[in-house]
């Protein structure tokens, strides 16, 4: 899937939310890109410091799942249902 098209079909914040819909991605036989990422906090002065990340009251860490454009639909019935964060605008 290196250098192709993909949409994103799955966005969440919730780690085991995220490994569940990549196990029943893989169950189905679907190709997956899987990418995550730190949110960037939102404080002034360039500091880059979360008060909720000192004080570990938040994960911000935000995972994604995207797949070829063929496999939209069929990704997005499988999990539907199965995982809570199923990004369904993706199907046009």
């Amino acid at each position: 899937m290196f250098l192709t098209k993909k949409t994103a079909i799955y966005l969440s914040s919730d780690e085991s939310d995220y490994n569940l819909a990549k196990e029943i991605l893989e169950k189905e036989h679907i190709k997956y890109y899987e990418f995550a990422s730190e949110e960037m906090p939102v404080v002034g002065c360039g500091a880059r410091i979360n008060p909720a990340r000192v004080n570990n009251h938040l994960d911000l860490m935000i995972f994604r799942l995207s797949v070829a454009p063929e496999d939209v639909e069929k990704a997005i019935t499988v999990l539907q249902g199965n995982v809570k964060f199923v990004m369904a605008g993706a199907l046009k």
